[in-house]
């Protein structure tokens, strides 16, 4: 893989985020106020439920549903770290109406609530603080062994009494006192932390993780960043901050402020598009289809247009093999997570059906989520389970359509008035000062009372005027906008003035 170029851009409480490389979407993510993350938040909860036969429990931390607490979720994850022992616990030790400081480790998903843990963690630039958990372990990413046990030694003489600390990937572009530095930080939180539980009520958030752009910079190996594009003013200023005080290398952060929508202007648009999708074409004519179901994901693999000028083997193997690094790439852009079946096309030759299992390992071993790659069953069936994060990006960008019953599905209006916003801007940009946009009557709503976005728009385009038609009878994704310099522009009776 060549070098990211990372591109981040926020209005009206939205923040969204994409990373490129070789000229394709490898990541994308975005946040609104009704869509925020809350995996990292610390709460005061109380106990509801204890599963004695299941060491578990269901606690009260003010959410939509009760939050799920298991005896599992008490320890760090072995398959990403590699460190000492400790004794992990077999038992909960709770009771009904105990109240506890519990962390989010897992987003609710369909009607099932978050999951949580007791067991506290901090995750900063160069560490993993968990102040009640006495393990020191590396990431496995670090492979030179000398490197791994100078880490974990030094770890070992950072952490007082039951600390815990796990040592991450960026760790060694550190010197000590930023790592030291970093853990007086979240010492200092977490005492804050168990002042505030003394004195909120049962619900509280205690504790929030940083905003999207933040994570982001916190979480990716900057080195291996070309160039990054910011969209919005204040985010460019905070992270131009952030770098400067870290004293972090980046090549070049550029501000791309010139009235435009960055994704639509820079050509990322129809691949964040696509992302919800069912068909995924790859390069040689062959294509995907994606399909979620209630208990799993299926991904068929089809030759489509594509013959190949070679032997059927060949020309199914190599299909196969592009097949793999797009499913790779796929699940991680759309945050797929449990179990996913992939049903690649027929192969004979064993050392083949071998190669494009290996093939699958390799190109998921670069995500960050924890996967599992299964052997090839004799039906040609390969499946591996990536960890749950949160929902996937089908889920946040779709709802179940009004027109067929929810056989079929349609955007969020938000997603929508994102679509609209962006071609407004690119209009305006090339000097349209007249605009008239006829979408659905219920994404118009929800335009207009977007008081940031009209006024934004205004402050940059203040000789424009934008008019805007509601229709009962649109479809939610669909509209059209007509855009002239002309001030004979007709305007349709019953037009709302936007500004």
């Amino acid at each position: 893989m060549g070098k990211k170029t990372l591109y981040f851009d926020s209005f009206c409480g939205m923040e969204s985020y994409a990373a490129v490389e070789d000229g394709k979407l490898t990541e994308f993510n975005y946040e609104s106020q009704s869509r925020v993350n809350i995996i990292g938040n610390i709460y005061k909860g109380k106990v509801t439920d204890v599963l004695n036969g299941m060491q578990a429990a269901f606690v009260n931390c003010g959410l939509e549903r009760n939050c799920y607490l298991s005896v599992e979720d008490l320890f760090p994850d072995k398959n990403k770290y590699d460190g000492g022992e400790v004794d992990i616990p077999k038992e909960l030790n709770l009771k009904v109406g105990d109240e506890i400081l519990v962390q989010v480790v897992k987003a609710p998903v369909g009607k099932k609530g978050a999951k949580v843990t007791t067991a506290l963690s901090f995750v900063g630039k160069y560490l993993i603080f968990m102040p009640t958990t006495p393990f020191i372990g590396v990431s496995r990413k670090i492979r030179d062994p000398e490197l791994r046990k100078n880490l974990l030694f030094n770890a070992g003489k950072m952490c007082r009494g039951d600390e815990g600390m796990i040592v991450r990937t960026a760790a060694p572009y550190a010197n000590r006192k930023q790592a030291g530095a970093e853990l007086d930080y979240y010492r200092r939180m977490y005492r804050a932390i168990l002042e505030k539980f003394k004195k909120s009520p049962v619900g509280e958030i205690l504790y929030t993780d940083y905003p999207l752009f933040m994570r982001v910079m916190r979480d990716t190996l900057l080195t291996d960043v070309e160039k990054i594009f910011v969209g919005n003013k204040s985010v460019y200023d905070n992270m131009s901050d952030i770098i400067k005080i870290t004293g972090t290398k980046v090549r070049s952060v550029e501000l791309h402020d010139n009235g435009t929508d960055i994704f639509f202007d820079l050509g990322l648009t129809n691949q964040i598009l696509e992302l919800v999708t069912p068909r995924v074409e790859l390069e040689n004519g062959a294509y995907l289809i994606i399909e979620k179901t209630e208990a799993l994901t299926v991904i068929d693999v089809n030759t489509g247009k594509f013959t190949g000028d070679d032997s059927l083997e060949h020309t199914v193997y190599y299909t196969n093999i592009l097949a793999a690094r797009e499913i790779a790439r796929q699940v991680r852009l759309r945050n797929i997570g449990g179990i996913v079946v992939v049903d690649f096309i027929d192969m004979d030759d064993e050392k083949h059906r071998a190669s494009l299992v290996e093939e699958l390992k390799r190109a998921l071993d670069g995500d960050k989520t924890k996967c599992n790659v299964l052997p090839m069953s004799k039906f040609g069936l390969v499946e591996f389970t990536r960890k749950r994060t949160g929902p996937s990006v089908t889920t946040q960008f779709i709802r179940p359509c009004r027109y067929c019953g929810g056989t079929g599905a349609a955007f969020v209006p938000e997603f929508n008035v994102l679509k609209i916003r962006a071609h407004l801007l690119d209009a305006l940009s090339k000097g349209k000062n007249i605009v008239c946009i006829d979408m659905n009557a219920s994404v118009a709503e929800k335009l207009l009372g977007w008081r940031t976005l009209i006024s934004e728009t205004q402050q940059k385009y203040p000789l424009a005027r934008v008019y805007i038609v509601g229709h009962r009878t649109y479809h939610d994704d669909y509209f059209t906008l007509r855009a002239d310099a002309s001030a004979s522009f007709p305007i349709p009776q019953g037009a709302i003035l936007l500004y």
